[in-house]
């Protein structure tokens, strides 16, 4: 199952970003930020690959700010989208 990592800039934005998935029910579970991908902030969001158009609009809206989305897999291969 293919799955997106939204990372932040900071806690602060990560935290933001959850409240708003729960209230488009958008399901997202934090996690540690891989330290292979950054070091800013070690709070990320998995959500199903599934959802991309959706969090793409909500990055566009200005209703979340993320410092980088990637695309990841079973094998953890982090590869940027945005």
């Amino acid at each position: 199952m293919k799955n997106i990592l939204i990372t932040f800039d900071s806690t602060n934005y990560a935290i933001q970003c959850e409240a708003v998935l729960k209230e488009k029910g958008i399901k997202g579970q934090i996690m540690p930020t891989p330290r292979e991908i950054t070091k800013s902030c070690g709070i990320s969001i998995r959500v199903d690959y599934e959802e991309i158009e959706n969090i793409k609009g909500l990055i566009d809206d200005g209703k979340i700010k993320v410092k980088m989305l990637y695309s990841f897999g079973e094998e953890r291969i982090f590869e940027p989208i945005l």
